[in-house]
């Protein structure tokens, strides 16, 4: 069974969402603290527990942020990079990001990733990674390009798999998509393409993933208002040959594939995910849960001042921005049983949320089931 709580907002200020939202949210090395970065200037460290600001630093007028603020958990730090090709490096005690640590690098930058772990990894819009460490003591370096002309990417993750890290994006190009597995151990980078199977007209409009030790299950929510899912190889039978793999349809109708905000999807752990959208084209926007396993939906939350369509979860919280205020909706998810699936266990619910039971095929429910994941990042693509 699984349950939506009460949310709460983090901070009475509306925070200065770019036309698609925020940038990202972000766990920094205390558990109980995120950097959230806004669409346009602006990094704030939050507490949630007390609902408020530890912190706020901003880039000066003329600048903008382009990718979302991270922490090094090997230092401590903060990273943050403006204007596509400048790094910032700062720590709680400063106060002025113009004065902190800057490195200019060559290419310009779709994200940088900080697990705990490992060192931060920069990925580049061309496709090359780099560790942070590389980059400082050589930010000129060449950066070579790894995805073809035209080829974008739209989403990546990062995972540790036997204490190294692995590291996926997707990319897009004409309406095909491609996964990219890069592997920091032996250095490998495999490639995929992915059949979209009869579903070939619709979108996907957001990712989410989850791994184990062989395989990364990568989820898409597409147009159609279904999820499918992607069993993607870690170690390939040959690394250095293009592989195809397929998706298999996962969840049906969870969403109306016209959100005017678009939707989100991510996993919670591995037998539930969290969807956000609205469930009939006429309704508002709501946040769900489902059981993959058995394909039910577990319980559901109205959110009546609109999304801007992302949504992110650490720990037991899950982030969105709920109108123009992040909004914490800590939640629940006990492990399945049939019984639970459908309803029938007995729990506290808020007055805002329904547990709906959704039967389908049971046929139709996957055999293979693999591991959480510690934090998602899904954002409108």
């Amino acid at each position: 069974m699984a349950a939506l709580e009460e949310g709460f907002t983090l901070s009475a200020v509306p925070l200065g969402a770019g036309p698609h939202g925020l940038l990202g949210v972000e766990q920094s090395d205390k558990a109980d603290q995120f950097l959230v970065t806004d669409g346009g200037r602006t990094v704030i460290l939050y507490k949630v527990s007390d609902q408020k600001p530890l912190g706020s630093w901003s880039v000066k007028q003329g600048q903008i942020i382009t990718c979302p603020a991270v922490c090094n958990f090997q230092t401590g730090e903060y990273i943050v990079v403006h204007d596509n090709k400048v790094l910032r490096i700062w720590s709680n005690e400063d106060v002025n990001l113009d004065k902190v640590f800057k490195a200019t690098l060559s290419a310009e930058i779709y994200r940088i990733h900080s697990i705990q772990g490992a060192e931060p990894l920069v990925l580049f819009k061309e496709g090359a990674v780099r560790g942070l460490e590389a980059l400082l003591a050589e930010p000129q370096q060449k950066i070579e390009t790894v995805i073809s002309d035209e080829e974008v990417i739209k989403w990546t993750k990062i995972f540790m798999v036997f204490k190294h890290p692995v590291l996926i994006f997707i990319t897009e190009k004409h309406g095909n998509y491609f996964a990219y597995i890069q592997k920091f151990n032996s250095h490998t980078l495999s490639k995929y393409t992915l059949l979209l199977g009869q579903e070939e007209k619709s979108v996907i409009q957001s990712f989410t993933a989850s791994v184990d030790r062989k395989f990364i299950s990568l989820m898409s929510l597409s147009s159609d208002g279904c999820i499918y899912e992607t069993l993607v190889p870690i170690h390939p039978s040959d690394p250095e040959k293009d592989q195809r793999v397929v998706r298999s349809l996962l969840l049906k109708d969870v969403v109306s594939g016209d959100g005017r905000n678009g939707v989100a999807l991510t996993v919670l752990d591995q037998d539930h995910v969290a969807v956000l959208g609205p469930p009939l084209p006429s309704s508002k926007e709501c946040i769900s849960i489902w059981n993959t396993k058995f394909q039910t939906l577990q319980t559901s939350k109205e959110l009546s001042q609109g999304t801007s369509g992302q949504l992110w979860y650490y720990g037991e919280n899950l982030f969105v921005l709920h109108g123009k205020f992040l909004t914490v909706i800590p939640y629940k998810c006990e492990v399945s049983s049939l019984a639970g699936a459908l309803g029938k266990l007995k729990h506290s619910q808020d007055p805002g949320t329904q547990t709906v039971p959704h039967f389908v095929n049971w046929e139709t429910s996957r055999g293979h089931r693999l591991g959480s994941q510690n934090s998602e990042q899904s954002k409108r693509i």
